[in-house]
Protein backbone atom coordinates (compact mmCIF):
# COMPACT_ATOMS: atom_id res chain seq x y z
CA UNK A 1 0.00 0.00 0.00
CA UNK A 2 1.27 3.51 -0.71
CA UNK A 3 2.69 5.36 2.22
CA UNK A 4 0.33 7.92 3.71
CA UNK A 5 0.16 11.05 1.52
CA UNK A 6 2.65 9.62 -0.99
CA UNK A 7 2.76 11.98 -3.95
CA UNK A 8 3.26 11.22 -7.60
CA UNK A 9 5.33 13.22 -10.04
CA UNK A 10 4.21 13.63 -13.65
CA UNK A 11 6.49 10.91 -15.04
CA UNK A 12 5.65 8.58 -12.14
CA UNK A 13 1.96 8.94 -12.93
CA UNK A 14 2.56 8.27 -16.63
CA UNK A 15 4.56 5.14 -15.82
CA UNK A 16 1.87 3.97 -13.39
CA UNK A 17 -0.84 4.49 -16.05
CA UNK A 18 1.20 2.39 -18.48
CA UNK A 19 1.71 -0.34 -15.90
CA UNK A 20 -2.07 -0.50 -15.30
CA UNK A 21 -2.47 -1.28 -19.01
CA UNK A 22 0.29 -3.92 -19.19
CA UNK A 23 0.66 -5.48 -15.73
CA UNK A 24 2.42 -7.53 -14.72
CA UNK A 25 5.33 -6.15 -16.68
CA UNK A 26 9.08 -5.74 -16.57
CA UNK A 27 11.16 -2.59 -16.61
CA UNK A 28 12.32 -3.58 -20.08
CA UNK A 29 8.73 -3.70 -21.36
CA UNK A 30 7.81 -0.28 -19.92
CA UNK A 31 11.15 1.18 -21.07
CA UNK A 32 10.38 0.01 -24.60
CA UNK A 33 7.06 1.85 -24.52
CA UNK A 34 8.56 5.03 -23.05
CA UNK A 35 11.56 4.93 -25.35
CA UNK A 36 9.25 5.20 -28.34
CA UNK A 37 6.74 7.59 -26.77
CA UNK A 38 8.95 9.99 -24.81
CA UNK A 39 12.54 9.15 -25.62
CA UNK A 40 13.20 8.04 -22.03
CA UNK A 41 16.20 5.84 -21.38
CA UNK A 42 15.79 2.45 -19.68
CA UNK A 43 17.70 3.76 -16.64
CA UNK A 44 15.18 6.61 -16.25
CA UNK A 45 12.26 4.17 -16.35
CA UNK A 46 14.06 1.86 -13.90
CA UNK A 47 14.58 4.76 -11.48
CA UNK A 48 10.91 5.80 -11.72
CA UNK A 49 9.69 2.24 -11.17
CA UNK A 50 12.02 1.81 -8.20
CA UNK A 51 10.63 5.04 -6.72
CA UNK A 52 7.07 3.85 -7.25
CA UNK A 53 7.98 0.58 -5.53
CA UNK A 54 9.61 2.43 -2.60
CA UNK A 55 6.52 4.66 -2.28
CA UNK A 56 4.30 1.58 -2.17
CA UNK A 57 2.52 2.08 -5.50
CA UNK A 58 4.10 -1.01 -7.07
CA UNK A 59 4.80 -4.54 -5.93
CA UNK A 60 7.25 -6.81 -7.69
CA UNK A 61 7.87 -10.50 -8.04
CA UNK A 62 10.84 -12.23 -9.60
CA UNK A 63 9.89 -14.49 -12.51
CA UNK A 64 12.66 -16.32 -14.36
CA UNK A 65 15.22 -13.90 -12.93
CA UNK A 66 13.33 -10.73 -13.96
CA UNK A 67 11.18 -8.54 -11.73
CA UNK A 68 7.56 -8.30 -12.85
CA UNK A 69 5.81 -5.19 -11.51
CA UNK A 70 2.12 -4.71 -10.70
CA UNK A 71 0.20 -1.87 -9.12
CA UNK A 72 -0.86 -2.15 -5.48
CA UNK A 73 -3.90 0.05 -6.13
CA UNK A 74 -6.49 0.43 -8.83
CA UNK A 75 -6.55 3.48 -11.06
CA UNK A 76 -9.70 4.66 -9.29
CA UNK A 77 -8.04 4.46 -5.85
CA UNK A 78 -5.02 6.47 -7.00
CA UNK A 79 -7.13 9.10 -8.78
CA UNK A 80 -9.35 9.46 -5.71
CA UNK A 81 -6.29 9.98 -3.50
CA UNK A 82 -4.79 12.55 -5.90
CA UNK A 83 -8.07 14.48 -6.05
CA UNK A 84 -8.30 14.45 -2.26
CA UNK A 85 -4.73 15.77 -1.99
CA UNK A 86 -5.50 18.49 -4.55
CA UNK A 87 -8.62 19.55 -2.67
CA UNK A 88 -6.75 19.67 0.64
CA UNK A 89 -3.60 21.40 -0.58
CA UNK A 90 -4.90 23.74 -3.26
CA UNK A 91 -8.55 24.36 -2.38
CA UNK A 92 -8.34 24.13 1.42
CA UNK A 93 -10.56 21.05 1.45
CA UNK A 94 -13.47 22.58 -0.47
CA UNK A 95 -14.73 21.14 -3.75
CA UNK A 96 -16.86 24.25 -4.43
CA UNK A 97 -14.15 26.20 -6.34
CA UNK A 98 -13.54 23.19 -8.56
CA UNK A 99 -17.24 22.73 -9.26
CA UNK A 100 -17.50 26.46 -10.02
CA UNK A 101 -14.61 26.07 -12.47
CA UNK A 102 -16.45 23.23 -14.20
CA UNK A 103 -19.53 25.40 -14.67
CA UNK A 104 -17.42 28.13 -16.29
CA UNK A 105 -15.27 26.01 -18.62
CA UNK A 106 -16.27 25.57 -22.23
CA UNK A 107 -14.07 22.50 -22.70
CA UNK A 108 -16.60 19.91 -21.52
CA UNK A 109 -18.25 17.57 -24.00
CA UNK A 110 -21.97 16.82 -23.88
CA UNK A 111 -21.15 13.41 -22.41
CA UNK A 112 -19.07 14.98 -19.66
CA UNK A 113 -21.83 17.47 -18.85
CA UNK A 114 -24.36 14.63 -18.73
CA UNK A 115 -22.09 12.64 -16.39
CA UNK A 116 -21.70 15.68 -14.10
CA UNK A 117 -25.47 16.19 -14.03
CA UNK A 118 -25.93 12.56 -13.03
CA UNK A 119 -23.38 12.96 -10.23
CA UNK A 120 -25.17 16.12 -9.02
CA UNK A 121 -28.50 14.27 -9.13
CA UNK A 122 -27.05 11.44 -7.05
CA UNK A 123 -25.65 13.94 -4.54
CA UNK A 124 -29.09 15.51 -4.25
CA UNK A 125 -30.67 12.10 -3.67
CA UNK A 126 -28.13 11.22 -0.96
CA UNK A 127 -28.76 14.54 0.78
CA UNK A 128 -32.52 13.87 0.79
CA UNK A 129 -31.99 10.38 2.23
CA UNK A 130 -29.90 11.65 5.14
CA UNK A 131 -32.59 14.07 6.35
Amino acid sequence: MPKKEATLGELELEVLKTIWQHQPCSVQHIAGIFGKRKGCARTTVLTVMQRLHAKGFLKRRKVAGVFQYSSTQTRRQVVSSLISQFLDKVLDGSAAPFVAYLTETKDLSRQQVAALREIARQLGNEEGESK
